[in-house]
């Protein structure tokens, strides 16, 4: 109990040093882009090698992908209906807000450590949850509220997938698996060195990008839509952990994925349909702390 109140502590100082230095003027929001870029390219994708090598392959991997695919579609058609009588951009980022999951940039970092064998399971269900932040949610706001901006295309939605390196090492360190092929234990630690910082990489990065600016009027919206997504993350969880029929490691990580915050690109997809950049930026930054205080709670009740 104690390891993980040290770590989420620990994960929650790492944040606010890094916003308080930003205040300070050492850093810049502007600086969270290099290190985007350095996590994408260099510490997560090590760190979902590490967390992937060795895994054995089963009929539970391929159900993952379908529920991290499937529960976007829900969420996402969800807050549409519940949103009916709003305008377009409003019911849009109901819709954007509720559905999708930050896994590489939170949920794996924040996971991994505690239990590396996590990381498999939280990959897989990304595969599935990628699908649709990078193309398919797009699609089915624009389709549901009738405010298109451009015509949906898979092959567009597929390149945009595969520029991203951590969606392409899952892809390959899964057909490894599915081969019984091992990477070199020389290989490996090697590639654990560029792995041990993508947690504080990824947690000083969040604390750059964190804004807690916000007028009353937006703050009202704002709290609405967390309390809804936060309402269906409760649902979620309970079926993840009581209804499916999977071993309790997975649940507990299914259970976990269901708290993780608001996807960045969900974030992004917001402002292009027309959002406001204030109350976005503020709403991801306050579903982070809500789901580090939520799944830290998770945590020592269920390890």
């Amino acid at each position: 109990m104690s390891t993980i109140l040290l770590q989420a502590v620990g994960f929650l100082l790492i944040i606010f040093v890094a916003y308080i230095l930003k205040k300070a003027g050492i850093f810049k929001t502007s600086d969270g882009h290099i290190l985007s870029k350095l996590i994408v390219n260099l510490t997560l994708p090590a760190a979902i090698i590490v967390g992937f090598n060795g895994v054995k392959v089963n009929s539970i991997f391929f159900l993952l992908i379908l529920i991290g695919f499937l529960t976007n579609i829900i969420l996402v058609t969800t807050a549409g209906f519940l949103g009916r009588k709003k305008e377009p951009i409003e019911r849009g980022l109901l819709m954007f807000s509720i559905a999708g999951y930050n896994i590489g940039n939170f949920t794996l970092p924040f996971v991994q450590g505690f239990f590396s064998a996590a990381v498999p399971i939280l990959g897989i269900f990304d595969m599935g949850n990628a699908l649709m932040l990078s193309g398919g949610t797009v699609a089915l706001v624009e389709g549901i509220t009738g405010k298109k901006e451009e015509k949906f295309s898979i092959t567009r939605s597929l390149k945009r997938l595969f520029k991203s390196p951590p969606f392409t090492i899952y892809i390959v360190m899964f057909v490894l698996a599915v081969f019984h092929l091992l990477i070199p234990e020389k290989a490996l630690s090697i590639i654990k060195l560029f792995s041990s910082g993508n947690a504080f990489l990824s947690m000083f990065m969040i604390g750059l990008y964190l804004e807690i600016n916000i007028d009353r009027g937006s703050l009202k919206t704002v709290a609405k839509i967390l309390v809804t997504r936060y309402f269906f993350a409760t649902i979620a969880a309970c079926l993840f952990y009581f209804v499916l029929p999977f071993p309790e490691l997975v649940r507990k990580v299914l259970v976990l994925i269901a708290f993780a915050p608001i996807a960045s690109l969900s974030t992004i997809n917001s402002i292009a349909f027309g959002a406001k950049e204030s109350i976005t930026g503020f709403l991801s930054s306050a579903s982070i702390i809500i789901s580090l205080i939520i799944m830290t709670g998770i945590l020592l009740v269920l390890m």
